[in-house]
């Protein structure tokens, strides 16, 4: 309503109306836009608002068009209350009056309904406060090449929106951030990324072809690379990408325009013959170091050798030359990741380093979630971000470092600053960026400079370290706190006005922020660490020696993060836990096992132990949902605060069913999971239109303890999980649980379990109650297949070799494959028979260890109907099974019921590693703490578990069983659970058969259970 002072004839209303017209609240919106960046401000050009003639060939006007000199532009459409959602798709695709691109973005945004009654002068008082303005925002993006039939009609098939279904609420700093990332679609990116790969694999191919290989090997050894045909890719495209910023330094850079620099055409246009030269190229990229950028032309420089015939150089330069253009006329943008979508079309041994750069959407979110903890006491204050400290010890193209710019670019422009001295600021003191690659860390030179690409800097942390003559990267770092530049020979530093050597100093608990994705790299099979592309064998072992002898310096020192079977990313991990300072931040990509396995117990021991703020976010679909390029495994950020000391943490488990798609949604995901997140709380759903992904709070039952809600989509089946390792049943839909009668322990160790409600958190009006139960080990775990044997024609280790059991009866059976067509039932027949190899001792000590219980290791739930199964008498284990060794009849027959019961394989889905879809696998070391009921109790509930187990299991033998996935449509799989709950003496409850009904029901939906596999899904009735 209007204030009582304000009249209908004041500014801004609709006379006779007491209304304010939308086109006065759109005037004023944009005045607030420009505002909040630096560049729109000093050029209000770029933020029109309602002017005619926006669209060519018609007179439609567009109420607001934010469009940048080097992006698409983006339209705003806007209407009281809803978002105006006709307005904005209405405008993709229509070209704007004298320009050849169309739009391919749009906002709908929905104006207050209360700010209709509002006078022009209140609006922009209110807007001094934004949240008192609140705005309601969907966004719109088209698929459109560009070049299609002119009056083509726009297909809903072309039209993507966000959200799906509603909207979401911000203000008008959030309108800003999204007009800067509804740029082009991501799909248009990929597009070109592959076409420049293509090309420079082209002009790389002829350069070699044409150049002496001594002039080739000089290049590629320059860049570290020791193979010829990714060497020369490199070098061309990190001349491309010089070719290209030295274009917007010479239009943009005052202290560089005063130098003279010219512009690639320019160069043309003032040679001879209008060609580019190589020699009047590195006279203008000297002209650029005399400022600095050496981080980007030090290498560039360095790799256009001298040796290069001039023709061949003139060729090559010409043709990345007209490539900068197409690229720039492709109008990408600054927020856009191009780097990152084209470094690895042309990298060849990604797969053995196991290098997969960030995705722009990770990047976004995980620098968002590191920024957002940052305490910073004024955001405006230059001097006070110039004391920051983020760093990536692994930073590829730059991803995770740019989009942390971006974050506090933001703040500090929202807070007032400037942001051209903060860029000065942040490129010399503030970030950090190291990698093994010379490519990568150009990118992320180039990347970061063009975010401020009129100001200059005169240093900056930004390197390319070695892995060649037994040296080990920036792992370096773990026993000191200086690295030298591999281009630091030729390295010029502007300050000195001379040639020194450029090195890289990361002090100890330095940093406020370690950001990364760090190389998954172990050595497994074929893949060897180190192996990166040419590298010889004698240096590959040379490094690996070096790294493992940093890895035996840590270990004294106490150290238990690192694990050379989890791989570098422990490695990389605990380099991040050395340069953080007290309450520093730490934010990673990580492969999911680190969540889950056995060989990342140590990493999970040191966050619980020296961080807090845990929160670990994964996704929880099954198809085309990476955090990562090309990993094809599953992944999870996590995010955690280092504190001096205090107890062990909590986990906050986020698990995303809809991830973030485009870098607004990224944007507004933090936002989500922040509003969502509740103390009152330990569990929920995150809402956006429907349900995006929920959350729950979860502590190990002891230190190092699987994070089993990580990567669970469905919140209640934690905290049923969590139940059951505490030795309870528990219905969420009651909220009543029932006692399982025997204690919890785990199959071969002894461990402490806190009370029930320490797993997941207290129930609302639960009693805390219980004192920590002290619990011993059930059955012996048998050896591994290593120390068992090998397959005849296979390496020859372990005490027997083995052959597929034939018509004659095996004298040393094993049961060693696991086959899902013949196992249906849990007694199963031997698939191999064993000869004897040596008479070391050996024999005996694996015949010694034989059993007729065996638990799968390698349990593919999608084909495999048996986590546990019997033989009819001894045998040793394998590859795919493990015996469980135990005298007491009763417990064995118990442990093949549980295990193969609702409830076991619940708790297999918490406790083994599920990063592949489908799979549960276990490690053998991992077995001893796998969580099960004390079956071997000495009490009246423990002789009742293993009675009925012996009079019950003949019977359910004989039940052949569907595969585990579809254990909710599987009435043998029920008969099973019915046994089960009486063994723990819930026989005759029948809401406790309603909870376990349930429970087997939304623990199939889990998409690590079904793996979106086709005919388990149908069977499911999840097809639809």
């Amino acid at each position: 309503m209007p204030e009582p002072h304000e009249q209908n004839s004041l500014p801004g209303l609709a006379p006779g109306h007491g209304e304010m017209r939308e086109d006065t609240f759109n005037e004023v919106l944009a005045e607030e836009l420009r505002r909040r960046r630096r560049y729109w401000e000093d050029n209000p050009e770029t933020v029109a608002c309602q002017r005619l003639r926006l669209v060519e060939d018609t007179r439609e006007q567009i109420d607001i068009l934010v469009q940048s000199p080097d992006s698409y532009p983006v339209a705003v459409e806007a209407e009281w209350r809803d978002p105006a959602l006709a307005d904005a798709r209405g405008r993709l695709g229509k070209r704007i009056v004298g320009a050849p691109y169309p739009v391919r973005s749009a906002i709908a945004v929905g104006l207050p309904e209360e700010a209709r009654g509002w006078t022009r002068p209140r609006l922009e008082r209110e807007f001094a406060t934004p949240e008192n303005v609140p705005l309601r925002f969907v966004v719109l993006y088209s698929n459109i090449r560009g070049d299609e039939p002119a009056g083509r009609r726009l297909l809903e098939s072309d039209v993507m929106r966000w959200p799906a279904h509603g909207f979401v609420t911000g203000d008008v700093d959030d309108l800003a951030r999204l007009c800067e990332y509804a740029t082009a679609p991501p799909s248009l990116v990929s597009r070109m990324a592959r076409d420049v790969a293509t090309r420079i694999t082209g002009i790389a191919t002829d350069l070699r072809s044409r150049t002496r290989a001594r002039t080739v090997e000089s290049i590629i050894h320059s860049l570290g690379q020791e193979d010829p045909e990714q060497g020369l890719r490199l070098a061309c495209c990190i001349w491309l990408t010089s070719l290209r910023l030295q274009n917007r330094l010479a239009g943009q850079s005052d202290a560089l325009g005063e130098a003279g620099l010219r512009s690639v055409a320019n160069v043309a246009g003032d040679a001879l013959g209008g060609r580019v030269t190589a020699s009047a190229i590195r006279e203008e990229w000297r002209k650029i170091l005399s400022v600095n950028y050496g981080a980007i032309f030090n290498a560039a420089l360095t790799s256009l050798h001298p040796g290069i015939p001039a023709e061949n150089a003139s060729d090559a330069l010409s043709a990345l030359g007209e490539l900068a253009d197409e690229i720039a006329a492709a109008r990408l943008g600054n927020r856009v990741d191009f780097a990152g979508e084209l470094f690895p079309e042309l990298l060849a041994d990604r797969e053995e380093t196991a290098a997969h750069y960030t995705l722009p959407v990770t990047a976004e979110l995980l620098a968002g979630l590191a920024v957002d903890r940052l305490e910073v006491a004024d955001w405006a204050d230059t001097d006070a971000l110039r004391g920051l400290r983020i760093a990536d010890l692994a930073c590829g193209t730059g991803a995770l470092l740019r989009a942390a710019y971006g974050h506090i670019r933001h703040r500090h422009e929202a807070a007032g600053g400037r942001v051209d001295d903060l860029h000065k600021a942040l490129m010399e003191e503030c970030l950090t960026g190291i990698d093994i690659n010379a490519l990568a860390s150009h990118m992320t030179a180039s990347g970061l400079s063009s975010s401020g690409i009129a100001t200059e800097y005169a240093r900056s942390n930004i390197a390319a370290v070695s892995v060649l003559e037994g040296q080990t990267g920036s792992l370096e770092l773990l026993v000191g706190e200086q690295l030298t530049d591999m281009l630091g020979g030729t390295s010029f530093d502007a300050a000195a006005n001379g040639d020194q050597p450029a090195t890289i100093t990361v002090a100890d608990a330095s940093q406020d922020v370690v950001i990364q994705n760090p190389p998954y790299s172990r050595a497994r099979g074929d893949r060897k660490l180190f192996a990166v592309a040419g590298i010889g064998e004698d240096a590959r072992e040379r490094s690996l020696r070096r790294l493992s002898s940093i890895r035996s310096r840590l270990r004294r020192k106490g150290d238990e993060m690192i694990d050379g079977q989890a791989g570098l990313a422990t490695d990389f991990s605990a380099l991040a836990d050395l340069k953080l300072k007290p309450h520093g931040v730490f934010a990673t990509v990580l492969p999911l096992t680190a969540a889950h396995a056995e060989s990342w117990a140590g990493f999970r021991k040191t966050i619980e132990r020296k961080y807090d703020d845990i929160m670990a976010i994964a996704f929880t679909g099954h198809e085309e949902e990476m955090m990562s390029a090309d990993t094809d495994i599953r992944e999870m950020l996590l995010v955690a605060g280092k504190r001096p000391n205090g107890e062990p943490a909590n986990v906050l488990c986020v698990n995303l069913s809809i991830p973030p798609q485009s870098l607004a949604e990224a944007f507004w995901y933090r936002r989500l999971i922040a509003d969502a997140v509740s103390p009152e709380r330990n569990a929920d759903v995150i809402p956006l239109g429907g349900v995006i992904g929920s959350w729950v709070r979860a502590a190990s039952p002891e230190p190092g303890f699987p994070w089993f809600a990580v990567g669970m989509r469905n919140h209640d089946l934690a905290a049923v999980a969590a139940r059951l390792m505490a030795g309870e049943l528990y219905s969420p839909q009651d909220r009543t649980g029932w006692s399982l009668g025997v204690p919890p322990t785990t199959l071969g160790r002894t461990v402490e379990i806190g009370p029930t409600h320490h797993l997941i958190g207290r129930v609302r009006d639960d009693a805390e109650t219980g004192p920590f139960t002290t619990l011993g080990r059930v059955v012996q775990i048998g050896p591994t297949h290593d120390l068992i044997g090998h397959l005849r024609g296979k390496d020859d280790r372990g005490a027997f070799t083995f052959d597929p059991v034939g018509d004659d009866i095996p004298t040393y059976p094993a049961l060693w494959r696991a086959n899902a067509q013949t196992q249906r039932r849990i007694t199963v027949a031997p698939t191999h028979g064993g000869q004897p190899v040596n008479g070391d001792g050996s024999v005996d000590a694996m015949l010694a260890q034989r059993g007729d219980l065996f638990i799968s290791r390698t349990l593919r739930m999608t084909s495999q109907a048996l986590a546990a199964a019997r033989t009819d008498g001894p045998a040793m284990g394998g590859r795919a099974w493990t015996a469980l060794i135990s005298d007491d009849e009763g417990v064995k027959a118990a442990l093949a019921i549980w295990l193969n019961a609702t409830p076991g394989l619940v708790l297999r889905t918490c406790y083994a590693q599920t990063t592949q879809a489908g799979r549960a696998t276990m490690q053998i070391k991992a077995l001893a703490g796998f969580p099960v009921p004390d079956f071997g109790a000495a009490t009246a509930a423990g002789e009742r578990a293993r009675s009925v187990a012996r009079e019950r299991l003949a019977e359910l033998a004989a039940l052949e069983l569907r595969p585990i996935a579809c254990a909710s449509v599987d009435d043998n799989r029920k008969r099973i659970d019915e046994v089960a709950l009486d063994m723990v003496g819930l026989d005759g409850v029948p809401e406790a058969a309603r909870a376990l009904d349930f429970l087997r029901a939304i623990w199939c939906r889990e998409p690590t259970v079904h793996g979106g596999n086709r005919a388990i899904m149908r069977a499911l009735g999840l097809d639809r």
